[in-house]
C-alpha cells in the first residue's frame, strides 16, 4: 500500500500511526510524501469539486494512481464528496475539545484583561469572546511549533490550538487546559481516503473503522453541509454520548444559536434546521470564507492572509539571480547559509584536452588560486559561461540541459583528458558521464561548502513564516536549512534542478522545481509561486 501524506509534522505523524496499524494487520505500506504541483495540474484541481486547498494534492495523488490511500483531518476535508474516491475509515476519534497552551499555565479564567491569545479559527474566537470579551484576539497561521513558539517568546499570552494535533504530537503537557467550546465538525478525528473502485483496499481498511467515531462525525459534517457553512464561518458540532451539539455564532460573542438533539442517523440535518429555526442566518454570514477573518473577528489580523505577501529567502549571496528575483516584483531577503572555503594552496591540473567547470564559484576560487584552466572549456548554465568570459575564457560548450546529464548527453566521445574542478560536495554523476564517453577524467576538489551562523533576528523572521517561499539552490542549502532553522509550514519551497528536489524529497519538504536554473527562469517560477497564495 503507497500511503499518500503531505510533508508537515503532523500530516506524517498521523499517516504514520495509520500505516502502523496497518501493518500490524500483516500489511506492507510505504509512506509517500506528495510535493507541490505545477499551476496547471493546481488550475485543473481547483474545478474538481469539494478538493479543499489542503487536501488537493493527496486527492490528486490518489486520482492519478500514484499513491493508493491518504489519511486527512476530517475538520479540514470539505463536506462534499469528491467523484472516484470514499472515506473508507475512520479510526477511533482523539480528543476533539479545543486547548488553550498558555504561559504560566494561567487557564482561560486566569488570563488578565487584555491578554493576547492567538488562533486563527473564526468559531474559537467567536465563541472565546463571549466567555472573556476583555482578551484580544490575534489571527496566527503556521504548523503547532511556530505557534507554540510565540507564547514561549512572549510576543502571546496563549494559543489554542486543536487537542488532538497537540496529543498526536506528544506535546500534551503543553495543554493548560481543554476549553468549554464546541469544536469544528470532524475535529480529532481521521479519514482514511482511497479510490472507490479499488474493493480489496477498501475491505482492508474496514479493520481501521470505528463505528462510533463514523456516526459522530458523519452528523458534525452533516450539519455544516446542510448550513452550507464557509470555510470561515462560526460553525460547530459534536457528537458522542450525550446526543449532537451544534451551534452558529456571532463574531463578538454576543449572538448564538444551539441545539442538541440525539445522536442518530439524519441528526445533522435535524440540528441544521432547528439552528435555521432559531435564526442562525441572522447570527452570521453562514457562508464566510477566509476574507472574512481579517477585520470581522479578529483585534489583530495583520497576518492573514498576506503575511509573507511576496517575500522571498534565497539563502545564498547577492547576484545575478538576486536581482533576477526584485525585478520580478519580489522582496528578496538575502543572506548566505553556507560560505565556500578553499581546500587547495596549490593547485596544478596539467595539461588537457577539456577543462569542465559547474558553478561561478569554481571560477572564483580558481582566479583566487591564480589558476588558468587547460584546453577547450564546457560551462554548465548560463551563469557559469558568463563568469568564465568575466575571466577571459572563450567557452566552447554551453548545454542546452544546465544539468550534468544535458552536459553528457551533448559532449563529444574522446579518449583525451577531462579535469573538472569544483566543490567537493559535487556527485559523481558528470565525470561518471563523461567516462563512459571514453574520456580520462581528473576531479580536483577546489573547495568545500561549510554552514554560515544566521542572525537571530532572521532566524526568528523564518520560523515565525514571514516569508512567502524560499529559494533553494542546492542540496547541500537544503541539508543546512533542515538542520538549523527547520521548515515553516506555510512557506513554499522552490527547488533549482532536480538533484536539489531529490534532497528536499529525502527530507519530506514539499517542493516545487524551477524548469530552468538560468536566474529568470527561476525568478518567473519564484513569482508563480507566491501568486498561488498561503495555501
Amino acid at each position: 500500500m503507497r500511503l499518500g501524506t503531505r510533508a508537515s509534522t503532523l500530516a506524517v505523524t498521523q499517516s504514520t500511526w495509520v500505516a502502523d496499524r496497518l501493518r500490524a494487520l500483516g500489511h506492507e505500506v510505504e509512506i509517500v510524501t506528495i510535493r507541490t504541483r505545477g499551476d496547471h495540474e493546481r488550475g485543473s484541481l481547483t474545478r474538481l469539486s469539494g478538493l479543499g486547498v489542503f487536501a488537493a494534492e493527496l486527492r490528486s495523488a490518489l486520482l492519478r494512481g500514484e499513491v493508493d490511500l491518504a489519511v486527512h483531518s476530517l475538520k479540514d476535508l470539505p463536506v462534499e464528496p469528491v467523484p472516484g474516491l470514499v472515506i473508507a475509515a475512520t479510526p477511533e476519534r482523539e480528543s476533539p475539545r479545543d486547548a488553550l497552551c498558555s504561559r504560566d499555565g494561567l487557564s482561560l479564567a486566569e488570563l488578565p484583561k487584555r491578554a493576547r491569545v492567538g488562533t486563527g479559527s473564526p468559531r474559537r474566537v467567536a465563541q472565546l469572546r463571549a466567555l472573556r470579551p476583555d482578551l484580544v484576539f490575534v489571527d496566527i497561521r503556521g504548523n503547532i511549533d511556530t505557534r507554540l513558539s510565540r507564547v514561549t517568546s512572549g510576543d502571546l499570552d496563549a494559543v489554542v490550538l486543536a487537542a488532538a494535533g497537540l496529543r498526536r504530537l506528544g506535546l500534551a503537557g503543553r495543554i493548560t487546559e481543554e476549553l468549554p467550546i464546541l469544536p469544528a465538525p470532524g475535529q480529532g478525528a481521521l479519514g482514511v481516503e482511497c479510490r472507490s473502485g479499488d474493493a480489496a483496499l477498501i475491505a482492508a481498511l474496514e479493520a481501521l473503522e470505528d463505528a462510533d467515531t463514523r456516526l459522530a462525525v458523519t452528523e458534525e459534517r452533516a450539519v455544516l453541509a446542510a448550513l452550507g457553512g464557509g470555510c470561515a464561518a462560526p460553525i460547530a458540532a459534536l457528537g458522542n454520548g450525550d446526543g449532537l451539539a451544534a451551534g452558529v455564532y456571532s463574531a463578538d460573542g454576543t449572538r448564538q444559536a444551539r441545539t442538541e438533539v440525539p445522536l442518530i442517523s439524519g441528526a445533522g440535518r435535524t440540528a441544521a434546521s432547528r439552528l435555521l429555526a432559531l435564526g442562525a442566518a441572522d447570527v452570521t454570514q453562514l457562508d464566510a470564507t477566509r476574507a472574512s477573518r481579517l477585520a470581522e473577528f479578529h483585534d489583530d489580523a495583520d497576518l492573514w492572509p498576506q503575511a509573507g505577501g511576496r517575500r522571498v529567502f534565497l539563502p545564498r549571496e547577492a547576484g545575478a539571480l538576486s536581482k533576477a528575483l526584485s525585478a520580478a516584483g519580489l522582496e528578496v531577503t538575502i543572506f548566505p547559509v553556507q560560505a565556500p572555503v578553499v581546500l587547495v594552496d596549490g593547485l596544478d591540473l596539467g595539461q588537457a584536452d577539456w577543462s569542465v567547470v559547474t558553478s561561478a564559484r569554481t571560477v572564483e576560487a580558481l582566479q583566487g588560486l591564480g589558476v588558468r584552466l587547460p584546453g577547450r572549456i564546457a560551462a554548465v548554465g548560463k551563469a557559469t559561461a558568463a563568469a568564465l568570459e568575466a575571466a577571459g575564457y572563450a567557452v566552447d560548450l554551453v548545454p542546452g540541459k544546465a544539468n550534468a546529464a544535458g552536459l553528457v548527453e551533448e559532449f563529444p566521445a574522446g579518449t583525451g583528458r577531462v579535469v573538472i574542478p569544483g566543490s567537493a560536495l559535487s556527485k559523481p554523476d558528470l565525470p561518471e558521464g563523461l567516462r563512459e564517453l571514453g574520456w580520462q577524467v581528473d576531479v580536483f576538489p577546489v573547495y568545500t561548502m561549510e554552514a554560515t551562523r544566521e542572525p537571530a533576528e532572521l532566524a526568528a523572521r523564518w520560523r515565525a513564516g514571514e516569508f512567502a517561499a524560499v529559494v533553494v539552490t542546492a542540496g547541500s542549502v537544503a541539508r543546512v536549512i533542515d538542520e538549523r532553522l527547520g521548515w515553516p509550514e506555510e512557506t513554499r519551497v522552490l527547488a533549482i534542478g532536480q538533484p536539489t528536489a531529490k534532497v528536499l524529497n529525502e527530507l519530506g519538504v514539499a517542493a516545487s522545481v524551477s524548469p530552468s536554473p538560468d536566474a529568470e527562469a527561476v525568478a518567473r517560477a519564484a513569482a508563480e509561486l507566491v501568486g498561488k497564495g498561503n495555501a
